[in-house]
């Protein structure tokens, strides 16, 4: 898969796995940019919380960038506290799962239709808990072939979303709106572009902290 990618690619893909493996992540400092609560410090998780892992995707492009994928979930459960929404590929532990990353690697393949072997394993981000529905997430970051070709679960994903990495995270796209969310109007709510869909919440914060790094390696 490597050899796909163009000498900036392949550097720019060094560095972030050198940077995800360094053990020092940014974590809240990050995350909290994007969060309608602004909290000083990340929310406790309880001992309760329900462990789920997703997958950050990179796909290079001919333009020497890459493509970081999203999926607009189903709506298709009503008790499903995140239907509807954009979020990355990804979904709760099984006990078939032997661990984390092995979670996210079946659900990425289930819900998007990419085989667990085409994804080159970069590192992963800082866990970030989501009171909304009780489950702490567990992001991790791939890279899939230039090639490949999506297959969305109609059960779990209406459709998948790509975008450019440079223009998902350049100035202009961090924008603030006005959001009801439950009983509480929060008046700048944090959010990214992303085409004719909005990245707020949840994955927008786990979003964040990959902004945050990738500025810092480009």
């Amino acid at each position: 898969m490597l050899e796909q990618l163009s000498a900036r690619q392949l550097t720019l893909i060094k560095l972030l796995e050198e940077r995800l493996s360094s053990g020092n992540l940014p974590g809240w400092s990050a995350q909290k940019k994007m969060s309608p609560i602004r909290h000083s410090i990340h929310p406790k998780t309880p001992d309760s919380a329900i462990e789920a892992s997703v997958f950050c995707l990179l796909r290079p492009l001919e333009n020497e960038s890459f493509n970081l994928v999203y999926i607009k979930r189903s709506s298709k459960y009503p008790g499903d506290k995140h239907k509807g929404q954009i979020s990355f590929p990804g979904g709760k532990k099984e006990k078939e799962d032997i661990d984390r990353l092995a979670c996210g690697l079946r659900e990425t393949e289930e819900e998007v239709g990419i085989d667990q072997s085409q994804i080159k394993v970069l590192g992963s981000l800082s866990p970030f808990y989501i009171f909304v529905s009780g489950f702490i997430a567990f992001p991790f970051v791939g890279l899939i072939p230039k090639s490949s070709q999506f297959v969305p679960d109609p059960d779990e994903v209406d459709y998948v979303i790509e975008i450019d990495i440079e223009t998902l995270f350049s100035d202009e796209n961090r924008k603030t709106r006005e959001y009801q969310f439950r009983e509480t109007l929060i008046k700048e709510s944090p959010y990214y572009g992303l085409h004719d869909d909005i990245l707020w919440g949840a994955t927008a914060i786990m979003t964040s902290e990959l902004d945050q790094i990738w500025q810092e390696i480009r």
